[in-house]
């Protein structure tokens, strides 16, 4: 069993919690938001439709593929 772990929580010092500007972090999530553009927006729909129509698109080919086969086996 691996004892690294547990030596390294026994090191932990909560002034290092401690001495981390919070603030800081903050502050630079904010400025990294800017509002999204025609084009990202156009970027995000063909993404969606590419993970929700593609599959669907095919499953329907190879649906009627089986329907031909089975119809060719049949007739």
């Amino acid at each position: 069993m691996n004892t690294d772990i547990e030596e390294n929580n026994d090191n932990y010092d909560q002034s290092e919690e401690q001495d981390i500007d919070w603030l800081d972090y903050a502050q630079q999530e904010q400025q990294a938001l800017r509002p999204l553009d025609l084009t990202d927006y156009l970027a995000l729909f063909i993404a969606s439709l590419q993970t929700v129509l593609l599959p669907l698109v095919i499953l329907i080919i190879l649906l009627f593929v089986v329907n031909f086969w089975l119809q060719a086996m049949v007739g």
